[in-house]
C-alpha cells in the first residue's frame, strides 16, 4: 500500500510539473519563429519617445495617446517618472505629437489605458491612472477629462475610485461616465504581485463594470484580462487575455449580464483592441513572444518584438486573422496598439516609439468576414 501511495504521490509530482514546464513553453513562446512584415511605407511620429501605450482617434482623424507610463518596476529602478497624454493629427503624419495641458488636475499622472466618450458638441477622455510605486495597491483609478480640443487642454472633471479597481489595464466608455475596464493584476502584495505578472498562469482576472457610481465584477475567471472594446451595434463586448493568446467576445443582455459568445486562438498575446470604425473588425497590437516582453519590461533586454492583426468579427463570431505588421524589436519595440484610419495605420509601443504607416498591403484590405 505505502508503494503505492508513494507511486500516486511521485505521479502527481511529475504531471505537476509537466504542466507547468507546458504553459511556461506556452505563455513565454520560447520556440516561437516570426518573420518581419510592414503594410507599406511607415515613418516615426515626431515627438513621441516614450511610449503611446494606448491611442484612441476622433472621427476627424485627431488622435489622444498615453505616453510616459510606468506600469512594471524594473531592474534597479527607484522611482517611476511621470507620464503624459499627447495628442496627434494623423491627417499630418509629417507634424509632430503635442503634449496635452492638464488643468485642474493636482494628482500624479501615471496613464496606462484611455477610452473616449463624446456627448452634446462635448469629448471627454477616460484614462486608467496607476499611483507611483510609493503607493501600495491597489489604487488604482480612472481619471475623467473634457477635452478642448482647439486649445489643446484637458480639464479634470473627475476621478473615479473602487475597491474593485486592482490592476486596472484598459476600458471602454459606454455612456457618460460608466464603462467596463480590465483587472490585469488582482494581487496587493508587491512580491505576489511581481510572481503574478511573472507566472499568469491561473485565471485570476476580471472585467468590471462601473455605472457612475458602483463597480461589480462582471466576468472573472480570466487569464490576465488586458485589451477591451465594443461592437460598433453595441452588442458585443471584446475581452484579450494575454497569457491564454485569445481574444473573446460576450453578448451584452444587460450591463452587468455578459454571456460568452465566441474565443479566438491567436498564437500571440493581444495587447489593446480597436474596433475599425468602417468594418468593425478588430485591431490590436501584440506581443509574440513572451519571454523577450517580460525581459524588456524588467529591463533586461532593450528591445521586443511587435505585431500588429486584423480579426474579423461578424454577429459576435471571429472569422479569419490577417497579420498587418510584424518586427523583431529593431524597429519597434513591445506594440501595444493599432487605430486604423483611411488606408493608414497607427501603432503604439510601452515605452518606445510610434510608427505611423499605409496600408498598401492586402492584409489590410481583405475581407475577413
Amino acid at each position: 500500500m505505502g508503494l503505492l501511495l508513494n507511486f500516486f504521490w511521485y505521479g502527481t509530482l511529475l504531471a505537476g510539473g509537466g504542466w507547468l514546464s507546458l504553459r511556461v513553453l506556452e505563455h513565454y513562446d520560447i520556440y516561437k519563429v516570426f518573420h518581419s512584415n510592414v503594410p507599406g511605407p511607415c515613418q516615426y511620429v515626431k515627438g513621441v519617445e516614450r511610449g503611446s501605450e494606448d491611442i484612441a482617434v476622433l472621427p476627424t482623424g485627431i488622435a489622444i495617446l498615453s505616453t510616459g507610463g510606468t506600469f512594471v518596476r524594473r531592474s534597479g529602478q527607484t522611482t517611476a517618472t511621470e507620464g503624459a497624454l499627447m495628442s496627434f493629427n494623423l491627417n499630418t503624419p509629417d507634424t509632430a505629437a503635442k503634449v496635452l495641458k492638464l488643468s485642474g488636475f493636482k494628482g500624479y499622472l501615471n496613464p496606462h489605458g484611455l477610452s473616449l466618450f463624446t456627448e452634446g458638441g462635448k469629448t471627454y477622455v477616460y484614462v486608467v491612472n496607476h499611483p507611483p510605486f510609493s503607493e501600495p495597491p491597489p489604487a488604482d483609478t480612472v481619471v475623467k477629462f473634457l477635452w478642448d480640443i482647439e486649445k489643446e487642454n484637458l480639464i479634470h472633471q473627475k476621478t473615479f475610485s473602487s475597491p474593485e479597481f486592482r490592476g486596472l489595464n484598459n476600458l471602454v466608455v459606454v455612456g457618460l461616465d460608466k464603462f467596463y475596464t480590465t483587472n490585469y493584476l488582482m494581487m496587493t502584495s508587491p512580491i505576489l504581485r511581481m510572481i503574478e505578472i511573472l507566472f499568469f498562469f491561473l485565471p485570476l482576472q476580471n472585467v468590471v463594470y462601473f455605472d457612475g457610481k458602483v463597480a461589480s465584477v462582471v466576468l472573472s475567471g480570466l487569464y490576465g484580462a488586458n485589451g477591451i472594446d465594443i461592437s460598433l451595434d453595441k452588442k458585443y463586448l471584446y475581452v484579450a487575455e494575454v497569457p491564454a493568446k485569445r481574444v473573446s467576445s460576450y453578448r451584452i443582455e444587460a450591463p452587468t449580464k455578459l454571456v460568452h459568445v465566441d474565443s479566438k486562438p491567436l498564437g500571440t498575446s493581444a495587447d489593446n483592441l480597436n474596433v475599425d470604425p468602417e468594418t468593425g473588425d478588430i485591431w490590436t497590437g501584440t506581443h509574440p513572444r513572451g519571454l523577450e516582453l517580460m525581459k524588456y519590461l524588467l529591463g533586461y533586454t532593450n528591445k521586443s518584438p511587435s505585431q500588429v492583426l486584423r480579426i474579423g468579427v461578424k454577429d459576435g463570431h471571429f472569422t479569419k486573422v490577417a497579420e498587418i505588421y510584424s518586427d523583431d524589436g529593431s524597429v519597434l519595440t513591445a506594440s501595444t496598439v493599432a487605430v486604423p484610419y483611411k488606408g493608414n495605420v497607427f501603432i503604439g509601443t510601452v515605452d518606445h516609439k510610434a510608427l505611423f504607416c499605409k496600408t498598401t498591403g492586402l492584409n489590410a484590405i481583405l475581407n475577413l468576414k
